[in-house]
């Protein structure tokens, strides 16, 4: 059975600039360079813990 926790839920690029206030530009920058994990099945899937660590890294 398959269960479901927040932090391996995938989120959309749309979704990403939402949470981050940022620019879809921005978004794509951060992702081609690795900065926040991701990969691309027909379109981007990120990771909700990706972008946890990223938040983290960036605020200390």
């Amino acid at each position: 059975m398959f269960t479901e926790r927040n932090e391996d839920q995938l989120i959309t690029i749309e979704q990403l600039c939402e949470q981050l206030f940022i620019s879809p530009t921005t978004a794509y920058k951060l992702l081609r360079t690795g900065e926040i994990k991701a990969f691309k099945l027909g379109t981007w899937k990120i990771s909700s813990e990706s972008v946890k660590t990223y938040i983290k890294n960036k605020c200390g």
